[in-house]
Order: C-alpha cells, then structure tokens, then sequence
C-alpha cells in the first residue's frame, strides 16, 4: 500500500492558530490591565496634589524690617482653606532661602498656619532684611513684597 506523506491537517492547523491567538490575546490583557492600573493610580496622586495645592494659599502681610538691633519679622497669612505646615513653607530675601522660626501672634511657636490664622516668621541669623521678601508654599503657590514697616 502507497501511502503519501501529509501535513497537518487544516482543522489542527485551524485549532493551533484559534490557541495562538487566544494565548497572545491573554498576554495583552494582562499588560492592558496592569499599564491602566499604574496610570490611574498615578493619575489619583496627581489629582490629589493638585487639589491640595488650589487648597493653600499665602500672602505677606507685614514686613518688619527692623533697625538691625532686634530681630527682623515677617507676617504671613493663610489664605487657602487647609493647614500649612510650616516646612512646606520657603521664604526667600534677595532670591537666598532663609530657615525661620514660626510663631503665632501671641508669640507660641508653631508647626502649621490654621486657614485664616497670621503667622508670623523671624529668619535665623537675620536682624535687618535688605531686600525683597517672597514666600512660597507647595508647586508654586507665592506673594512676595519689598514694602518695609519700620519697627
């Protein structure tokens, strides 16, 4: 008996494509999944960060430039509807970072600015301020003034 030698035939070689395309279709799935996964979830920070951040808001109210013989004072209020740490808080005389000291109008030092509540800063080491004051909190949020009162 001649028996001719053939290939797969078309309904496995019809089974094997249908298991290859439902294999590769499970592979996208589960890349789909966890790539939209990690976009929302950094999408939810960014959202949160955002929302926090039109939440503050700070402005100076009074320079206390002093004479150079007492410490020189700045005063800044929040204006947003959140509390503001005091770490998230930068002040700047001349465009230089300054660390500061925060108290309340009663002289307490403090950790955070209540909304509404004046705070008030005394920069370390500095006794006379020479130049324009700029505060800022979080992403960006600033007011900055060059108008001394004199103590």
């Amino acid at each position: 008996m001649n028996m001719s030698k053939k290939g797969i035939t078309p309904v496995i070689a019809m089974i094997l494509l249908i298991l290859i395309v439902v294999a590769l279709g499970g592979v996208f799935a589960a890349w789909t999944m966890r790539t939209w996964q990690a976009v929302q979830e950094s999408g939810t920070q960014q959202i949160k960060q955002t929302t926090e951040s039109f939440q503050k808001g700070l402005i100076i109210d009074n320079i206390d430039c002093s004479d150079g013989t007492s410490p020189a004072w700045v005063y800044v209020r929040n204006t947003g509807s959140v509390a503001i740490s005091v770490d998230e808080i930068s002040l700047y005389i001349n465009d230089t970072l300054y660390d500061a000291s925060w108290y309340n109008s009663t002289g307490s030092e403090i950790t955070k600015i209540e909304p509404g509540m004046l705070g008030k800063a005394n920069f370390t080491g500095i006794n006379r301020i020479t130049g324009p004051v700029r505060v800022s909190v979080g992403s960006g949020i600033q007011d900055s003034s060059n108008k001394c009162i004199p103590s």
